[in-house]
């Protein structure tokens, strides 16, 4: 995630919870980078909400281009 998207820090958290209920579980690997820290005015698990409010999902052709790129990381670090 580093070397693929050159965050600020890596979060990596676990979430375990539906309807308050543990039933499956989510491994979230995130990029906090700068520009999100200043756009939301917040870091770690705030700003983790901030941007889950704000609810701007990158399109699809940007998800893939950045998956490109962290498949090629991984394969040359394998």
């Amino acid at each position: 995630m580093t070397a693929t998207m050159n965050p600020e820090q890596v979060y990596v958290c676990l979430w375990s919870h539906a309807d308050a209920v543990p039933g499956h579980i989510h491994f979230v690997v995130q990029p906090a980078c700068r520009d999100d820290m200043t756009r939301h005015n917040a870091y770690g698990p705030v700003l983790q909400l901030a941007m889950s409010e704000a609810n701007q999902v990158p399109g699809k052709a940007a998800v893939e281009e950045v998956c490109v790129r962290i498949r090629a990381e991984l394969r040359a670090s394998a």
